[in-house]
């Protein structure tokens, strides 16, 4: 089996509530720090809207439905949409171009119906994405979170979730590494784990069907220098939180 096929079976094993889409259009709005703006995008994805052959593609959402399975109201609504408006992505053709897109340029919001949307067909081609780098998630749980970095901890955990089944649901990340992932710049573990991870921790505990443990990593004890060896990344093992959340409710 060739890697397009395995990923094309695992979307088609997935249920209503998974939705693959583009990795690069999801750091789009991690970056913007858009929680809602992306459970918004996620939504579109799970529509399995197909692509156009002309380049603007038009369609209609309920709003009613999208506020509810997105747990906001409308007020927040029309102020994220306005937002996504404003938020753009970077396609790049080695040495021949550079192209800046917005990834939705027209809403309108018809009071007490429905959403236009007007997207490019490129965009839209990149949300129903399976052939390259992608991202699964199942959406009834990323539409709990509220943190952008609890947002980026799913999609770490949903892809450690798919490692094979005689292979360790864990993963080591650098501090450099962490930093890149969650978009920050600590100088320590301890500042990243104080400042980040316990409250991700928190939050994916209370909420989400998957959360995670983790531990430092120290580096080789040099007898040369004094002093405790320095934590250099953090190793991340997946839970299934699925039967804490059975006891809680």
């Amino acid at each position: 089996m060739t890697p397009s096929e395995f990923k094309k079976q695992q979307i088609a094993k997935a249920n209503n509530n998974t939705s693959a889409i583009s990795n690069a259009l999801v750091e789009s709005f991690v970056n913007k720090n858009n929680v809602v703006a992306l459970k918004i995008l996620f939504y579109i994805s799970k529509g399995k809207l197909e692509p156009k052959e002309t380049e603007l593609v038009h369609f209609k959402i309920d709003n009613k439905k999208l506020c509810d399975y997105c747990n906001i109201d409308m007020k927040t609504l029309r102020r994220n949409l306005k937002q996504m408006t404003e938020t753009s992505i970077t396609f790049v053709e080695s040495g021949k171009y550079e192209e800046f897109i917005s990834v939705i340029p027209r809403v309108k919001n018809v009071y007490g119906g429905f959403i236009e949307f007007t997207m490019f067909n490129k965009v839209l081609k990149l949300i129903q994405e399976v052939e390259n780098k992608f991202t699964v998630i199942d959406l009834s749980n990323l539409m709990k979170l509220k943190s952008k970095h609890s947002i980026k901890m799913i999609q770490l955990l949903e892809m450690i979730k798919g490692f094979s089944e005689n292979v360790a649901k864990r993963k080591y990340y650098s501090l450099e590494e962490l930093n890149g992932l969650f978009g920050t710049n600590y100088k320590k573990v301890y500042e990243f784990e104080r400042r980040i991870l316990r409250s991700v921790k928190e939050e994916l505990d209370q909420v989400s069907n998957l959360t995670f443990i983790y531990s430092q990593k120290m580096e080789k004890e040099d007898i040369s220098k004094a002093g405790r060896p320095k934590a250099v990344g953090l190793y991340i093992d997946l839970i299934d939180n699925k039967k804490r959340q059975l006891k809680l409710f």
